[in-house]
């Protein structure tokens, strides 16, 4: 600013200029230059060689201080003289102002001053701007008089909106005043006026977005950022009018230019990490959350989000199948929350997001086993269930704790009293205890979920959730009538409802109502596994019935919901699938107090001939029946050991298969199935003496049994005395037989073979009567050659 030569252009005639040896004014046709000496020579010239030499010799700062400070007098004081030699020139008062208003400090006489010379240039050039915004600076900071500083602000707008320091001065007192509306208004105005007063539409773009006007708040921080595409607080500001409006992707890219220009922008983290939540990116948004959490480890809502996208990705995992790695991220989630609890115990929603995850948590941690001794261990078998059910169960009582945290926080929030209820049904139904309830008592979920109806007694959904949680058929039936009453498109209604009357028997109502909920929504899982289980009334195929079930599986992969489907896929041949296999794998890690999963798991393990894990499942099955508080039906034992022994004969087990059909015998429940375990089990073990004496008494039954059952004894006794006596017995068992039992495909194969080996065609006339046979020529027997039973 002050060198060696200065230099100032006036565009305008002069026609006298004084003399001076340091200054002087040279003509350039229309144009003068006025230059001066610096400050140094004058200095020097006043000064003695003694004092220079002490000049040079002195600190180099000190010196370039001394000098600048020089420089400004000498130039106020040749601005003074100037002004003084031509008091009614605009430019120089106006020149003069701005050097006495910068040099003064805190000195409010010199700021004064100047303003007398900005006074005297707005009377000589009231078109000038800037003039009207120091008078503005001088009005609002020394004299305190807010009118006159509106005016002058205001005046230097008029004259050009596009002065960014004027108009922000404005808006500020505007806005310090309360005066909104008006501060609106001024920026309106500037707006209106130039399309380069950017200043104006970043600020109304804010004021917009305090209003909550999102649309037009987007359109002024557009046309704000041509001026400062640099801002990262207008990107930020459009970012957060952009997720307003619902318009995600965009928000994104809004927060995302922010965090570029500054990484440091913990409120774009935040809210980004938010709208990615949001959009089902999990793991983006717990991306962003820990780049927040780096800048600001304590931040509530970084820790809040955080937690939030976990507990969504855990649930993304978990229906998926991954049931470890989902428990594993509810753990982190649970730790983050408490964490967050800790800082802002005040605030309810952390209670209640604590709550969600633990209630998760108690839902979906998987029953694994520790290792092999489990397998034949019914000892570690039931440690390991009794853990299992202790972490569940502490898991609810921690997410019925937090809930009754946030309802003494904010009890006028009614959805917090359903997801207490939600959380006590879940610890009654886990708890030992008696089964039979008093009908006339409430109970605690059902008080939480009338405490949400009582303030909120219009959501549908509250009524619908005291629908499933009460224990009184009545009262279901009539909060779900009355949900419907509310909104009587509400899928999740009527599915609860056909469910109760088909619990009642009612299943032409039970039917009605599945298909109204299946019509509303066909992304609820209860009516199509309702539609699967009601396959007879409706005249549905097997396959027809598997593929129903395995969609409710899909949508909401429950255990019940998956039993049922390995069942089905039992009946329907479709044992072996993948989809089965991996339905059935989840519910025994879902429900391992379940003995009828484990006996499932058996036989699929049986169908994909994984036989020693078909062995443990079986043993893990009948632990549990044991110990099953419930009366199990000795049917049920009898056919978990009927399978246990045919798994154990194919692993070549043969003792351990005696054993199981001894005590069979021992109880007296050795049916037509247990007795051909029993006799092959004796002939792998080179007992045939007991081996033919149990083929008797299987031969003896044949008459109380069916004309299936019938088919497999005859093949089977016929392919025993093959091994045990020879060809000659068998051939004379098989001539015993009456000419129905050779209708079946495994006896006609068997007779076939037999009568190939036989050089005496003893059975010549019972070959050619299968031949001649309806049930040959019909194509059953040629067809069931080739389905994949033999």
């Amino acid at each position: 600013k002050l060198g060696t030569v200065s230099v100032i252009l006036e565009n305008r005639t002069q026609t006298s200029r004084p003399e001076d040896k340091r200054s002087g004014w040279v003509g350039r046709g229309d144009v003068f230059v006025w230059f001066r000496v610096s400050a140094e020579e004058v200095l020097s010239s006043k000064m003695s060689p003694m004092q220079q030499d002490e000049e040079v010799g002195g600190e180099g700062g000190i010196e370039e201080v001394n000098r600048e400070e020089a420089d400004r007098r000498l130039l106020s004081k040749e601005l003074e003289n100037s002004v003084a030699a031509h008091p009614e020139d605009a430019s120089l008062r106006f020149q003069l102002g701005v050097s006495l208003w910068e040099n003064s400090g805190d000195s409010s006489e010199s700021k004064e001053k100047a303003a007398e010379h900005f006074v005297v240039s707005a009377k000589y050039n009231p078109g000038h701007g800037p003039t009207f915004r120091y008078l503005g600076h001088y009005y609002c900071r020394v004299s305190l008089d807010s009118q006159r500083a509106l005016k002058c602000y205001r005046r230097a707008l008029a004259i050009d909106p596009d002065d960014s320091e004027s108009g922000e001065a404005l808006c500020d007192m505007l806005d310090s005043s309360g005066n909104e509306t008006l501060e609106l208004a001024v920026c309106k105005e500037a707006c209106e006026k130039s399309p380069r007063a950017f200043w104006a539409f970043r600020r109304r773009g804010y004021l917009h977005l305090d209003q909550k006007r999102w649309s037009e708040a987007v359109q002024c921080l557009q046309h704000a950022i041509r001026g400062y595409p640099a801002s990262a607080d207008l990107w930020e500001a459009l970012g957060l009018a952009y997720q307003r409006l619902g318009m995600f992707t965009a928000a994104t890219k809004s927060y995302g230019r922010a965090i570029e220009l500054e990484d440091t922008r913990v409120f774009a983290l935040v809210e980004s990490g938010n709208v990615f939540l949001m959009l089902g990116s999990f793991r983006k948004g717990i991306e962003l959350f820990h780049q927040a959490l780096q800048i600001s480890p304590k931040n509530i809502s970084a820790n809040y989000g955080l937690a939030s996208g976990l507990l969504g990705l855990s649930k993304e995992c978990m229906s998926l199948g991954a049931l470890r790695w989902g428990a594993s991220l509810l753990e982190d989630a649970s730790k983050i929350a408490g964490a967050s609890a800790q800082l802002a115990g005040n605030i309810s929603c952390i209670w209640k997001l604590h709550g969600d995850i633990q209630l998760t948590y108690a839902r979906c941690f998987p029953w694994v086993e520790d290792d092999k001794m489990i397998q034949s261990d019914a000892k570690a078998f039931n440690g390991s269930l009794v853990s299992w059910k202790q972490t569940c169960l502490l898991a609810a009582f921690s997410s019925r704790r937090s809930y009754l945290k946030a309802v003494h926080l904010a009890p006028w929030q009614a959805s917090i009293y359903a997801d207490t209820a939600i959380a006590s049904d879940m610890i009654s139904s886990m708890e030992d205890e008696d089964s039979s309830h008093d009908l006339y008592s409430w109970q605690l979920q059902e008080k939480m979920a009338l405490g949400a109806l009582l303030l909120e007694g219009d959501n549908y959904e509250f009524w619908v959730t005291l629908g499933c949680l009460s224990r009184h058929t009545a009262l279901k039936q009539h909060a779900l009538i009355r949900g419907l009453q509310l909104d009587v498109s509400l899928a999740s209604a009527w599915a609860y409802l056909g469910k109760i009357y088909r619990e009642e028997g009612e299943k032409k109502l039970a039917r009605q109502a599945f298909d109204f909920s299946r019509s509303i929504d066909p992304s609820l899982a209860l009516p199509w596994a309702g539609m699967s289980a009601d396959c007879l009334n409706r005249g549905l195929k097997s396959d027809e019935e598997f593929e129903s079930c395995l969609r409710a599986v899909n949508i909401l992969p429950l255990a019940e919901f998956q039993i049922g489907l390995c069942y089905l896929a039992l009946l329907s041949g479709n044992l072996a699938s993948s989809q089965v296999y991996a339905a059935i794998m989840q519910a025994v890690q879902r429900s391992p107090q379940s003995a009828e999963a484990h006996n499932l798991n058996g036989l699929a393990c049986e169908a994909r001939f994984e036989y020693e894990s078909a062995v443990a499942s079986y043993r893990i099955s009948r632990c549990v029946m044991h110990n099953s508080s419930c009366k199990s039906s000795k049917s049920h034992f009898r056919d978990i050991t009927i399978n246990l022994a045919r798994s154990l004969v194919k692993v070549t087990i043969e003792r351990c298969t005696l054993s199981e059909c001894f005590l069979f015998m021992y109880l007296g429940m050795l049916d037509t199935e247990g007795m051909q375990i029993y006799a092959y089990a004796l002939w792998k073990l080179g007992d045939n003496n007991h081996a033919l004496v149990v083929a008797r008494a299987l031969a003896a039954a044949v008459s109380t049994v069916g004309k299936i059952s019938t088919s497999a004894i005859v093949s089977f006794i016929s392919r025993l005395l093959y091994c045990i006596s020879g060809i000659d017995l068998a051939i004379t068992y098989l001539l015993k037989m009456p000419n129905e039992a050779f209708d079946s495909t495994s006896v006609s194969l068997v007779v076939r073979a037999i009568h190939a080996l036989d050089q005496s065609t003893r059975l010549q006339s019972t070959v050619f009567k299968q031949m001649l046979s309806p049930f040959f020529w019909c194509g059953g027997c040629r067809n069931e050659l080739f389905d994949g039973t033999f």
